[in-house]
């Protein structure tokens, strides 16, 4: 077990996925039982953006491994407000508005990850990329190579040249490693005074100061309502360590704060624990800003109501090509021997295989039908 987890890990680092990590040794050592980690999305809007994407689709690298993932709705801590990456305090939202980005996120949530991935019958009239390059070259030589690289068949129908394609963005079998809780559940059962005990107690002011998110807004003005979210999202890893087995988290670089925070927690009460956190990198342009926005500061959102179809299709087309190979090693789940061929490939770059291989590929696992439907018009223009 230690020497598989050791090569996912490092799997994870040469794709630039991991940004940070905590108690490293207590990962590579778990027991098959002990294979539990959770990710937590707090529900400040009605829809996920690719930011999201991003972390989810490594959710799935990590249920690959035989991990059970726990996906925690933080409807709880949604009216609290995360103070991680913000200059000043966020607006509170109203209960009845976070109640109902939580149905919505859950059932992005649920489309993603749990209910099972259907074949479109679209995909018995062409074959993968068909529609982008089978006569870039005389014959389709170019889609001949691609496949090759992509270890799709020559001989066979369409359907199974699908299947095929598909595993690079659903490797899965099955969805039963997934699980959605909302943290509401267990938080507003605990009275106040209880709460203080276990987590106040053995989380210091010092302590919470000193953490970067905390510690950059204490001159600017901080609320004891931001100031006590820490606290929450540490008590969640603890139940979650108690009642469901748990002992890893996962999160954006900017959780940093709040994952080590629930280790500190689950320390003071078990300190034989092998917990453990694992941050990732967060998606940035050429400028370093979060790559959740374009450049225009527009977010690029996964409801197809919010980022319209060919919003999100000049996203992906446009992505440099630096970028878009750095996309196909980190968003899909091909080798990075078959990303290197890839690029290979691409030239003259015009051609822009990348970018090309990340639409379908994401236009099927975000909108299914419907959105093949739009690129296979789209692809014919």
């Amino acid at each position: 077990m230690p020497a598989e987890l050791k090569d996912f890990f490092l799997d994870l680092q040469k794709r630039e996925i991991i940004a940070d990590h905590a108690n490293l040794e207590n990962f590579f050592q778990l027991k098959p039982n002990e294979k539990v980690i959770y990710w937590g999305v707090d529900c400040t809007n009605d829809s996920l953006h690719i930011g999201s994407l991003f972390t989810i689709l490594q959710l799935v690298r990590f249920a690959q491994k035989g991990f059970k993932m726990l996906l925690i709705l933080g409807v709880a801590t949604s009216k609290i407000g995360d103070p991680s990456d913000k200059d000043k305090e966020r607006p509170l939202l109203e209960v009845n508005q976070i109640d109902g980005f939580q149905e919505k996120i859950k059932e992005q949530l649920n489309s993603l990850l749990i209910k099972p991935k259907k074949d479109s019958p679209l995909f018995l009239n062409f074959s993968p990329l068909e529609k982008f390059y089978s006569n870039v070259f005389t014959n389709g030589e170019l889609l001949k190579n691609v496949n090759k690289v992509l270890e799709i068949p020559d001989e066979g129908n369409n359907k199974e040249k699908w299947e095929k394609y598909l595993q690079y963005i659903w490797p899965l079998k099955d969805s039963s490693k997934f699980q959605i809780l909302n943290n509401q559940d267990w938080l507003e059962k605990i009275n106040f005074i209880d709460f203080l005990r276990k987590t106040g107690k053995n989380l210091t002011v010092a302590y919470l100061s000193a953490k970067e998110t905390i510690k950059k807004r204490i001159d600017t003005g901080i609320s004891y309502l931001e100031f006590s979210y820490p606290l929450i999202q540490a008590y969640d890893f603890y139940y979650l360590y108690e009642n469901y087995n748990c002992h890893g988290q996962l999160g954006g670089s900017d959780q940093w704060g709040n994952l080590t925070t629930g280790l500190k927690l689950i320390h003071n009460y078990h300190p034989q624990n092998k917990c453990f956190a694992l941050t990732f990198n967060l998606l940035t342009d050429k400028e370093g800003k979060k790559i959740s926005k374009s450049s225009a500061g527009k977010t690029i959102w996964l409801s197809p109501e919010k980022t319209s179809f060919p919003e999100f299709y000049d996203f992906l087309r446009n992505l440099p090509d630096e970028k878009a190979l750095k996309f196909l090693s980190q968003f899909t789940f091909l080798t990075e021997e078959q990303v290197k061929k890839i690029d290979q490939l691409n030239n003259p770059r015009k051609l822009r295989i990348p970018q090309r291989i990340l639409i379908e590929l994401l236009f099927y696992l975000l909108y299914g039908e419907r959105g093949m439907e739009w690129l296979k018009k789209e692809s014919a223009k």
